[in-house]
This record gives structure tokens, sequence and C-alpha cells, in this order.
């Protein structure tokens, strides 16, 4: 275990109360090129649902395909209703990231057609770049399945610019993937995504200040089904990867 894997747990094990426990949690150095931080284990190999974290590699696929231009590529809403409010409008590219609009989703794969999407996900590496569970479905608790390691893997060629997409398609899904800057100047880019029980909640993504830059996945589940907080499981991941990014000096 490394010195960054022991701090981490003292962090989780002083403010239990405070700080839920991800089930994985990886913080790799990408100018050092080496993992600072890792818990979980076994669960950190273990493949689940990406759900909407796989708007990531869907937004590399449509800018680099031309279904989508810029952040303000828009789709136009059609009406059907939906339990979070937010969907229940017209949306453009950025929005659609922000919001975690499933529709949008369904709509960029539909316009692309199963064969492209396909032969994207094989040039990704994203998980097993399963489709069978359909065009509009298979990264919501389907067939598609990712590792909090295989994420890990996908997030650092994605942001060193390894995968075979153009400059464009990186720029921009770097620009929309945005969430924040902190008080002390660090540059946070992520993804939630929200599955069943089993699932839990991801928050993957990239954080940045001056040279220094890490990629991070975290996954969260509560296991043992006495959670209060009645939010979607990405938003709690979230807030633990921000915690322990904090704690690791480095948010």
């Amino acid at each position: 275990m490394t010195l960054g894997a022991l701090a981490l747990g003292a962090a989780l094990a002083a403010s239990p109360a405070a700080l839920p426990q991800a089930d994985c949690f990886i913080l790799y150095d990408l100018k050092a090129d080496k993992v600072v931080a890792r818990t979980g284990d076994a669960r950190c190999a273990e493949r689940v649902s990406p759900c909407s974290t796989f708007k990531v590699p869907l937004a590399l696929m449509a800018f680099d395909a031309g279904v989508l231009t810029d952040e303000t590529s828009a789709r136009a809403w059609d009406g059907t209703r939906y339990s979070r409010e937010a969907w229940n409008r017209d949306h453009t590219a950025a929005t659609w990231m922000r919001d975690s609009v499933v529709w949008f989703s369904q709509r960029l794969t539909s316009e692309m057609g199963m064969e492209k999407v396909r032969s994207y996900l094989a040039k990704l590496d994203f998980g097993n770049g399963d489709m069978s569970g359909g065009l509009t479905k298979a990264w919501l608790e389907s067939s598609m399945r990712i590792s909090p390691d295989e994420q890990l893997r996908f997030w650092t060629r994605f942001w060193r610019e390894q995968l075979p997409v153009s400059k464009h398609a990186y720029e921009m899904t770097k620009k929309i993937t945005l969430v924040e800057t902190s008080p002390r100047g660090w540059t946070l880019h992520g993804k939630t995504g929200s599955g069943d029980a089993a699932t839990g909640g991801w928050f993957v993504g990239h954080v940045g200040k001056g040279d220094r830059e890490y990629v991070f996945v975290t996954r969260y589940v509560d296991r043992a089904g006495t959670s209060k907080d009645d939010r979607p499981a990405g938003w709690i991941a979230r807030d633990i990867a921000k915690k322990l990014l904090e704690k690791q000096e480095v948010f």
C-alpha cells in the first residue's frame, strides 16, 4: 500500500460521519506517471454499468464525427416529461453534459447509428464496449460494463490526447466537462454517473493547477443501505471525490 493510500485511509477513519466511504478511489499523477492513492483494491477491478460517465466518450465520438459542432450545438426537447425537471427543455452540448441529459445522449447515438458507435467504442477502449443492450440503453444498467481501473485508463488517455479522435473533439469535450475552479485555483473537470443500488455512483475526471495534473476515479455504493441522502448516487460520489482530493491537497 502506498503512503498516499495509508494517509487516505486514516482520513476516512477519522471522519466517518462526514465522509462516506468510497468503494474505490484512485488518484493518478499524470506528470509522475504513477498512482499516488488507491483504496478499494478488488472493488477497483469490478465492472459495472458506466451510466452517465458514458457521456464523455460519447462526446468525443460526436465531436469527432461532426454530429456536434461545438458547445452550442443544440437538440430540441420532444415534449416527453421526465422526473428530472432540468431535462424538460431544449439543450446544448454544454447543458447536456452539465445536466446529464439522457435523452440528448440517446439522440446522439441514434444519429450516429450502431455501426459507428461500435467502431468508436473499439477505438476508444471504453470498458467492454458492449452495445448489445441497445443503441439507446446499453450504458444504462445493461450490457456495457467498465471498472474503475478501466475508467482511469480511459481518462488518462483522454487527457493526454492519446485516443484516435480529432484535436477539436478533445478541445470541445474538455470544455464541456469543466465543473469548477476551487478557491485554491485547482481546475476540476469530470462527470458523474448514477446507477442502481449495486452500481451506485461514479465521479471520474481530471484536476490540475499549473504544472500539476491528476486524473481520478471515485465509485460510491451504499452497501449497508442505510444512507439518508436521497440525492443521485453520482452526486454523493462527486462530494466524496472533492473531499478526498482536498485530503490529498490537489483541490
